[in-house]
């Protein structure tokens, strides 16, 4: 089967996700996790994206950011690769941690930015490990835990996820934190949950509705041709 080709528009959210290989943890504990967390940390500030969203479970993580003209791979290749080399020589080990490639879909930002910053930091819930949003506040290795100011993080762009809940000019913790538990007592919405779930699976053409995008059509039409121009330049640069 041909590799997707990655998808990069400037200016874009991209939802990151990268996974061990045959689901094996690429974290054994805290110190694997704030070594990841210090690297994410520094490619962040060297890209200048906007990081809105994170969450590291034992075997993948997620990440929602705002990316720059800087390529996706600038910032992935360098994490995953020295992260990896970090691992395998705490733990003297060999062979791949990561499975295959890191997956990312472009994501249109009215109407889907929100859900999928709860997607994200609902993992520890889903997961079963936090039992409620009270654990969910304090679980230290969630950006939602940055955002009920239990923990410091400066990668993460918190005053620009928490203006989108603000109300009447408060911070906009207590919108947030109420659209959090909505999604905890209520369910996130079906309909994104698939979309989110479908995306890539089984496609292999950039043409297909909702492969490496997640949006209306006319968004995901406007990236994929923003995307086509990019490429058109990078190769006429290279070749000068």
């Amino acid at each position: 089967m041909p590799r997707k080709a990655r998808l990069t528009v400037p200016g874009a959210v991209h939802h990151i996700m990268s996974r061990g290989i045959e689901k094996r943890d690429i974290f054994s504990d805290d110190e694997d996790r704030e070594y990841f967390l210090s690297l994410l940390s520094k490619e962040i500030k060297r890209t200048g994206y906007k990081c809105y969203a994170w969450v590291l479970m034992d075997n993948h993580y997620h990440i929602l950011v705002r990316v720059t003209e800087q390529p996706l791979y600038r910032l992935m290749r360098r994490l995953n690769g020295r992260y990896a080399q970090w691992y395998r020589k705490k733990n003297g080990s060999r062979g791949y941690l990561f499975q295959d490639r890191y997956k990312s879909i472009v994501t249109q930002d009215q109407g889907y930015i929100e859900e999928l910053i709860r997607y994200i930091h609902l993992n520890p819930v889903r997961a079963g490990i936090c039992r409620n949003i009270d654990e969910l506040d304090r679980y230290r290795w969630c950006g939602h835990a940055v955002l009920m100011e239990k923990f410091d993080c400066p990668f993460q762009n918190t005053a620009a996820i928490l203006h989108r809940f603000s109300r009447n000019g408060d911070s906009g913790i207590p919108g947030y934190r109420e659209y959090i538990q909505r999604g905890i007592s209520e369910g996130e919405q079906n309909d994104f949950l698939t979309s989110l779930r479908m995306s890539n699976k089984g496609k292999t053409s950039r043409r297909e509705y909702g492969c490496l995008v997640i949006g209306d059509r006319d968004f995901v039409k406007k990236a994929i041709a923003r995307d086509r121009k990019n490429r058109l330049h990078l190769s006429e640069y290279i070749k000068k």
